[in-house]
């Protein structure tokens, strides 16, 4: 049997370290395979850093650090590293291609240059083809619903399909969240977000169904959307939200799914289908 891959991006930072725990916290709740993946510049004649090693070597380093951490938190999944050369981004997008889950820290900053540079994470959860989670918020998240930002477009399955099967994994709630910018208080528009709220509720119940064990609530609430989801992270184990469907395919994220990487207060998965 084919078992699932994850794939972990590290740099040596803060950040990193708490996106191996994560990623390899994943890996043994789903039995999967974990492959550990740094990026460095190569150059001729390699450059030499201010500790007077080569950036491969660094890398190396890195890697091998972060795969004995991976290893303590989940002995008996398979554990693998490799540093590659190039820059850090279309590295970790080419590796998760064939990966169900690629895993990224909030932000960069370690010393490796191949990780250093830019939003890593914003860039592989815009442009992936696969599922992203970007390990971010506070330090402890074993508690608390797997929130569903759903509307009434077309991923509304997708993110309800990972976020009752990440419910599950950790025996967890779904909280499938759905915000409407309020510009007047008519009684039409109270109507239609209760209409909305059946829609949803009638979307929830093929997962409950396949996840009876599962409870799942359903909340329409009236504000901007990404202060909405904001506010309703902050208790959350994971946010689960799907790129934004206008235009190019996976290329771009919307306001949403941008702010919650930028502010919610517990990791946030991309989902793709």
């Amino acid at each position: 049997m084919i078992k699932m891959r994850i794939v972990v991006g590290v740099d040596g930072s803060a950040g990193s370290i708490a996106a191996v725990a994560w990623a390899a916290d994943q890996a043994r709740r789903r039995d999967a395979e974990l492959r550990v993946l740094t990026a460095y510049h190569r150059q001729l004649p390699l450059p030499y850093s201010a500790s007077g090693r080569r950036p491969d070597q660094e890398a190396a380093d890195v890697v091998h650090a972060a795969v004995r951490q991976a290893r303590s938190i989940a002995s008996d999944i398979d554990v693998r590293g490799i540093a590659l050369p190039g820059y850090a981004a279309p590295v970790l997008l080419h590796a998760a291609e064939e990966a169900a889950l690629l895993v990224v820290g909030d932000r960069g900053g370690g010393r490796l240059p191949g990780l250093s540079a830019g939003s890593v994470s914003n860039q592989v959860a815009t442009h992936a083809k696969r599922s992203v989670a970007v390990v971010r918020g506070r330090p402890e998240t074993a508690t608390g619903p797997v929130v569903a930002a759903v509307g009434d477009d077309p991923a509304a399955d997708t993110i309800l399909g990972w976020a009752f099967e990440e419910a599950a994994l950790r025996g967890a709630e779904v909280l499938a969240v759905t915000a409407r910018a309020t510009r007047d208080r008519r009684p039409s528009r109270a109507t239609a977000e209760e209409a909305l709220g059946t829609d949803l509720d009638s979307r929830l119940d093929p997962w409950r169904r396949k996840y009876p064990g599962i409870t799942a609530r359903r909340e329409v609430v009236a504000g901007r959307p990404e202060r909405v989801l904001v506010q309703s992270c902050r208790q959350a184990q994971l946010a689960v939200v799907g790129p934004r469907r206008h235009g190019y395919e996976g290329v771009l994220l919307g306001s949403i799914g941008t702010r919650l990487l930028q502010r919610a207060d517990c990791p946030v998965l991309v989902a793709r289908a």
